[in-house]
């Protein structure tokens, strides 16, 4: 299985490429080479906008992606165990999107019987068969690759 996380975790398709180097807007098929953008690798942000049926009626949220890199501690996602639970069973840690409940509005919940306790743009259904040595190898990968300043997370 090949996987691209870079794609959504990064700040959308104008970031996530190098100046002149994005694959989609080459002039030939293999100059110039494809560069993945250093400064917004896997830091998060790309805005899937507002996500239909599945939210408020009235005020819609907008979903965006996690930063994946290594905060000041040196740790991404929480922590191995938020990160393992994630990919394997879908838990939203940061709750950023809860089921509306009628009664209070906020603008970034989810109309049942869509789960605001669980990732709803993120694949994790198509991830949750990687072994647990998979998903310990990307761990580690993501603690060694460097961080990237978001919203909410530091590097220093």
């Amino acid at each position: 299985m090949v996987i691209g996380c870079n794609g959504c975790h990064s700040a959308g398709p104008a970031t996530e490429y190098a100046a002149g180097h994005n694959p989609y807007q080459r002039l030939g098929p293999f100059t110039p080479p494809k560069i993945v953008n250093p400064v917004t690798y896997l830091g998060g942000g790309r805005d899937f906008g507002q996500i239909g049926p599945i939210t408020s009626s009235t005020v819609p949220p907008h979903i965006v992606s996690r930063n994946l890199t290594p905060d000041q501690t040196g740790v991404p996602a929480g922590g191995f165990a938020e990160f393992f639970d994630s990919l394997r069973n879908g838990v939203d840690h940061d709750r950023l999107h809860p089921n509306c409940n009628g009664t209070t509005i906020t603008s970034n919940c989810f109309n049942p019987p869509f789960d605001g306790n669980l990732l709803q743009v993120m694949v994790w259904p198509d991830l949750q068969e990687l072994t647990d040595h998979d998903l310990h190898a990307i761990y580690t990968y993501l603690t060694a690759i460097p961080c990237v300043v978001s919203t909410g997370h530091s590097c220093s």
